[in-house]
Parts: structure tokens; C-alpha cells; sequence
């Protein structure tokens, strides 16, 4: 893999230039972005965590289709390392986790279709299989709570979505919940795992209290915002409309407040401060929230807690129509009080973020080169920035 850095600020136009090292320092504002030896490869990043054994990063990926591929970088976002591994392990699902101080991945054995987890190995550049669960098929989604890890996934033969909470070491299940669906979605599972279609938002939480495990999946003949009991047991449930609405992202902020952004079709819309009951039956297309007509409802959209001058506040980060990424700072009670638009002529799709050691964000996204090539790319937003945000 070969790296190609635009030492510019993030709001200007983007040059492709080779070099820039000894200049690179972590608290610069830059967009990298990293290509491969192999032009015709199509990337797709899933998520960034910070290295288990230094002050770097790793960033996960899906390339053509659903094989996956890893990529090591420094503090400065300079490119350290690459590992595609073997061809029997596909489907990486979002997020990678990290657990014990070290760092793991969920994925899908490409035959049998059941999750496995591998943990990464940073020091040989490679993954070890920690365990496999052969009834659950079709991984979905983890999540790491810091205390607990789930994994969600689609059981094919009983047209049920399912989570599974794991044991400390990741080697075995804990606890299992489901919910009925009702019909076979299969097909939007193949072509979301394939990448062959719409990627599905599936997305699992747990409120700061611990009483509820928040998931959005398939329920009911719908894409449906779900709330578990801490032994996933069935608690309440806002209904999408069938699958063209429901939630795109949540944040959940304690005593039952969410940020939140829902879809209905190719329509966007936000609420940072939204009043939900965990034990009721609803809509999601109920919540009240604003649209936002500029963004692209068919990409991701992020929602995390970041802090800024040591508040705390909720960034929103989404893809806009004109192909550029918007992040949204609100404040506790749900002010708008900063937006800033990242891009210009290069089309960007926002992917994942993650605050970093000198209190920036780098942000983890697609870049289509030359609108044809699909890269793995890095945006560092350093502190002044998101600062001169809330001033």
C-alpha cells in the first residue's frame, strides 16, 4: 500500500502528493489519503480504534465485496503497515473492538456464514482466531460497552434477528435474546454483507445507566429501533415504516435522552435531544426531529460524544447530496452551536471517527479518486478547530 498525502488545510482543495513526512506532525490538520499497488481495488472503511501497542491507530476495511483488510498508521496518519487476510474470513462488521487491551474484529466464516472472532496482532501483522459460533450466523454488528461485548446478527433459518453477549475472554456466549421478524430478509442480508446493495445502518448501544441494550435491526416486518433488557429480553420497540424508515444512528445520552437521526427514504433527519421510552410500542417516524434536505440519507451517519475545552457535546458526522461531510457539534440540551463542511472536490463519505491523544478527531472516510477509485482516507480536525466551534 502506498500512501499519498495532501499537506493542506481540510477545507481546501485536495492535491494527491507523495511525501510530506518529515513535515507531518499530529496535531497538523491534514486529509490523507492511502492507495494501493493494485489500482483496480475498491476500499470501503468500517472503523479506526487506537493501537493496543503504541500511540498509532488501526483502521479496518472491506475491499472488493466483503474481504477485509487491515492497515496500521501512525500518530501522524503515516502509513505503517497493511494485512489483507485470507479469503475464508469475510463480512468484518462494524465496530472494532477493543477488549483486555487488546484489539479484536467480528467476521464471518465465507462458507459456513457463522461469526468468528480474531484478534489482531499488530506485532506480526496478522490475526488470530479466538473463537467461532457456529448457530450464529450472519454477524451483523459488535459493540463494546467497555464492560460487555454483543454481537448481533440474522438467524436465516428462523427469520429472527438475534444478540449474543460474550464472556470477558470472547470465547464463549454468555447470554443470547432474539426477536421475530416474520418474513425472510435474507437477500438484504446477502447484499448488505456483499456490498452488492444498501448498506443497512445495524447499529447496537447500551444506555450510560446499563438498564437497557438499544439495537436496530430487523423486527416485526420492519427496520426497527429495539430496547432489550439487561438480559435481552424484549422491552419496548419503535417501529420503522417496513423498511424504508427508521433510525440511522443513536447516541444515547442517560435518563432516557438520545441524539439520534432517523430516515424516512432519501430523507434526513436529526433530533440531539430526543425523549424516548425504552418500554414502548411506537414509531420511529413518532420522533420528533429536523430535516436536513442537504444530506445523503443513504450513507452513514455517526453520532458520538466527543469533548471540547473539557465539556462535553455531540457530533454528528453525515455525508451531504454535493458530496462533502458535515459534522455537527450540539450542546447538552440539544443547541446547534457549530457546523463545519469537510471536502471539496474529491467525493468524501464519512465512515467513523475517533477522538485522538491531543484532543482532535481523525476521521476515518471513502474517497473516490479521480471518481473512479474508492481509498481509504484520513481527516485530522485538530483541537483549535473544534475549539474555535464552540467560541
Amino acid at each position: 500500500m502506498k500512501l499519498f498525502i495532501s499537506c493542506i488545510l481540510i477545507l481546501g482543495a485536495v492535491f494527491l502528493l507523495p511525501g510530506c513526512k518529515k513535515d507531518s506532525k499530529p496535531e497538523d490538520s491534514y486529509i490523507k489519503i492511502y492507495d494501493d499497488q493494485n489500482g483496480n481495488k475498491h476500499f470501503y472503511p468500517l472503523s479506526i480504534a487506537k493501537s493496543s501497542v503504541d500511540d498509532g491507530y488501526v483502521v479496518m476495511s472491506a475491499y472488493d465485496g466483503w474481504r477485509i483488510h487491515l492497515m496500521k498508521v501512525d500518530k501522524a496518519g503515516e502509513f505503517v503497515w497493511n494485512y489483507e487476510l485470507p479469503d475464508n474470513y469475510v463480512n468484518a462488521v462494524p465496530n472494532l473492538i477493543t477488549q483486555n487491551g487488546q484489539n479484536y474484529l467480528v467476521c464471518m466464516d465465507a462458507v459456513g456464514l457463522f461469526a468468528i472472532v480474531l484478534k489482531i496482532d499488530e506485532g506480526n501483522h496478522s490475526v488470530t482466531e479466538v473463537s467461532n459460533f457456529q448457530n450464529v450466523l450472519y454477524p451483523t454488528y459488535a459493540y463494546a460497552s467497555g464492560q460487555d461485548v454483543y454481537i448481533q446478527n440474522y438467524n436465516r433459518t428462523t427469520f429472527q434477528t438475534e444478540i449474543h453477549h460474550l464472556s470477558t475472554d470472547l470465547s464463549s456466549i454468555v447470554q443470547s435474546g432474539s426477536v421475530n421478524i416474520y418474513t425472510d430478509v435474507e437477500e438484504r442480508i446477502v447484499n448488505h454483507v456483499t456490498y452488492n446493495g444498501s448498506r443497512i445502518p445495524f447499529f447496537v448501544s447500551s444506555t450510560p445507566e446499563q438498564n437497557y441494550i438499544v439495537m436496530n435491526g430487523f423486527y416485526n416486518y420492519s427496520f426497527s429501533l429495539i430496547f432489550l433488557n439487561p438480559d435481552l429480553t424484549f422491552a419496548g420497540v419503535y417501529n420503522g415504516a417496513g423498511f424504508d424508515g427508521g433510525l440511522a444512528a443513536i447516541s444515547p445520552s442517560g435518563s432516557s435522552q438520545f441524539a439520534l437521526a432517523r430516515f424516512s427514504f432519501d430523507n434526513l433527519y436529526y433530533n440531539p435531544n430526543a425523549a424516548l421510552t425504552p418500554t414502548t410500542i411506537d414509531i420511529t417516524a413518532s420522533i420528533p426531529a429536523q430535516g436536513h434536505s442537504e444530506l445523503d440519507a443513504k450513507k452513514p451517519v455517526l453520532i458520538k460524544e466527543i469533548s471540547i475545552k473539557g465539556a462535553k457535546y455531540k457530533a454528528f458526522l453525515s455525508s451531504t447530496r454535493s458530496n462533502q461531510i458535515l459534522l455537527s457539534v450540539y450542546a447538552p440540551g440539544g443547541n446547534l452551536i457549530g457546523k463545519k463542511y469537510l471536502g471539496k472536490n474529491t467525493p468524501y463519505t464519512v465512515c467513523d471517527f475517533i477522538e485522538t491523544a491531543d484532543n482532535g478527531l481523525n476521521i476515518l472516510i471513502q474517497a473516490k479518486i479521480m471518481g473512479s477509485f474508492d481509498r481509504i482516507a484520513l481527516i485530522k480536525l485538530p483541537k483549535e478547530e473544534l475549539e474555535s466551534m464552540v467560541e
